[in-house]
């Protein structure tokens, strides 16, 4: 049974230090994944269904997902979704349950993610008071996919639509004969969100616990994955330094949207 490592950061500067002290000791770039809640699980959203958490259930709801999306997106699309992969990819972009769960190349991106979506009240002085803790988990992509693909003495890195190892992955009728666990892989950047937020993905097979419950009961090799907690208390701070770093919404959404929150946000209203 794998021990999940977790660190505890007060600050910017602890956070890198993690980062740093990790990235120095792995061969392969890092992925991370911001949370809002430090309890959220590494879980995605098909996955979450209130009712249809029954493996036996999911095949056929996934099913009815894609098909209703690719008949009700044409008058939308600028370019015809070219695979059951693209189709994927597009879906998670607008924010369609599907296998995949969001990850980014960059740690500060990760951070923003985890900072700015933690929830919070307002005090009377408008400084905000934070109700849980975040956390950033880190991933080792290359390690997770040989352990998580080593039944078929997988010795390659992080994965692409078309690799032969993703053939046990593809949508179908059934899960059965899917693989189990769950494998890193590039997606297509379709779009400019995407691209800011350097975004990769992990894709689930069959197994419908969350990463982190596959990590502890497989041996993984240490530190494959890890979770950075920071409190309550210091997420202000680590807010106030992100943006003073120029980690703000414009960047990491770089569009109307993310335009329209960084001048709420500005000035002095909730965001």
């Amino acid at each position: 049974m794998t021990v999940l490592r977790i660190e505890k950061a007060s600050n910017l500067r602890d956070y890198l230090s993690v980062v740093e002290d990790m990235q120095s000791r792995s061969s392969a770039s890092l992925w991370y994944r911001g949370a809002g809640d430090a309890k959220y699980s590494l879980t995605p959203s098909l996955y979450r269904h209130s009712d249809a958490r029954a493996p036996s259930k999911l095949p056929a709801l996934e099913r009815t997902i894609m098909t209703r999306f690719r008949q009700r997106s044409l008058p939308y699309l600028v370019r015809p979704l070219t695979d059951e992969w693209d189709s994927l990819f597009f879906m998670q972009h607008y924010g369609v349950p599907t296998r995949l769960l969001d990850w980014t190349e960059n740690p500060l991106i990760a951070l923003h993610f985890a900072a700015m979506s933690a929830e919070f009240t307002a005090n009377k002085n408008g400084t905000p008071r934070f109700k849980t803790s975040a956390a950033v988990w880190i991933l080792d992509p290359v390690s997770w996919n040989r352990q998580a693909l080593q039944h078929q003495s997988f010795d390659g890195g992080v994965l692409t639509p078309g690799d032969d190892a993703l053939a046990g992955y593809k949508p179908g009728p059934t899960f059965t004969g899917m693989n189990n666990h769950p494998v890193a892989l590039y997606g297509a950047h379709n779009s400019p969100r995407i691209v800011a937020q350097q975004g990769v993905f992990v894709l689930f097979g069959q197994n419908t616990e969350a990463m982190e419950i596959v990590y502890r009961k497989q041996p993984f090799p240490p530190d494959t994955l890890v979770k950075v907690e920071f409190s309550q208390r210091i997420l202000k701070q680590v807010r106030e330094s992100l943006l003073r770093h120029g980690v703000t919404e414009s960047v990491v959404f770089p569009d109307l949207e993310g335009l329209a929150r960084e001048i709420k946000r500005t000035y002095g209203f909730p965001v």
